[in-house]
């Protein structure tokens, strides 16, 4: 499981977007993907694209979470529920915050073998971590989500190509969600095999808001 830099935690003003349990201005996006996670027939990846610092990771983290929590999209919870949030005293919140989900795989650039300094891009090699990933079976048959932040910083073409031969074949029960600052930039066929959910600019006020709650 890829760890977030240990330079950028200790340099970051804000929780990384997995710690990160309040959303802001984003709710017609959240009620899209809860619908299309209740109606069961929920698309295999999705690109979530919008500016940089909106929250688009927040949403990712939030959705992925939901989903983890609830396996199941028929179940009574998932139906009844009103938005993706969970509690933070929720055992998969917990999990999620401290990077020790087993079912979830986060693929964001890392610091380099031999230095802090973190690398330029997401290597190939991380990509082809998602092979073993999604080869496992899932405990109680739930749902294995990787995390993919940001697509754009994939090595290209390696590790581009690596993640578009996943997203061909996307196993049973597999979430791809991918954070994008810039999706015209990402090659066509990974942006045809995805679902597309842009987020808005925040206003002045929901900006103050999300500093606030950061």
């Amino acid at each position: 499981m890829s760890k977030a830099p240990r330079a950028a935690r200790e340099e970051r003003l804000v929780p990384h977007p997995r710690e990160t349990l309040d959303l802001v201005g984003h709710a017609a996006a959240e009620q899209t993907l809860l619908a299309a996670y209740k109606s069961g027939r929920v698309p295999h990846a999705w690109l979530i694209g919008g500016p940089a610092g909106i929250g688009k990771a927040t949403l990712v983290y939030r959705f992925a979470r939901f989903v983890l929590a609830h396996p199941d999209p028929a179940s009574p919870a998932v139906q009844a529920a009103t938005s993706l949030a969970l509690p933070s005293d929720h055992p998969v919140v917990r999990r999620v915050a401290a990077d020790t989900e087993g079912a979830l795989l986060a693929l964001e650039r890392t610091p380099g073998e031999k230095s802090e300094t973190v690398r330029t891009v997401i290597t190939v090699d991380q990509v082809r971590e998602t092979v073993g990933f999604f080869g496992a079976t899932a405990t109680g048959g739930g749902w294995r989500i990787c995390v993919v932040d940001a697509a754009e910083e994939l090595k290209y073409p390696e590790g581009a190509n690596a993640l578009l031969k996943i997203l061909e074949e996307p196993p049973r029960r597999a979430l791809l969600l991918l954070v994008s600052h810039s999706p015209g930039r990402l090659l066509p066929t990974i942006r045809s095999r995805c679902r597309m959910l842009a987020l808005r600019p925040l206003s002045a006020p929901e900006v103050a808001a999300a500093a606030a709650s950061a």
